[in-house]
């Protein structure tokens, strides 16, 4: 179930939770004074990315472009030939 954190001019923030996803989400109704209420958008959430990474996003890195003769030749792993007379 997904949370939206809305703005009541009257109360400050609350948090509702709805079934899905879908429809529109931009207003909401106040729980305590019924009044209407428009969401609050908060930035992604990055603490789940490396330090580097998040460095980088933050300072509005972009990515460098590379060119396929820059990537070198595909190597194919060959696999050990194991006989393995159990496995089918």
């Amino acid at each position: 179930m997904p949370n939206y954190t809305f703005h009541c001019k009257n109360c400050g923030q609350f948090t509702l939770s709805f079934k899905s996803t879908s429809g529109n989400k931009t207003q909401a109704v106040c729980p305590i004074c019924q009044l209407d209420a428009k969401r609050v958008y908060f930035p992604p959430n990055l603490f789940s990315y490396s330090k580097e990474l998040r460095s980088r996003i933050e300072k509005g890195m972009e990515p460098r472009r590379v060119k396929k003769e820059e990537l070198g030749t595909k190597q194919i792993k060959k696999s050990a030939n194991i006989q393995r007379p159990w496995q089918v």
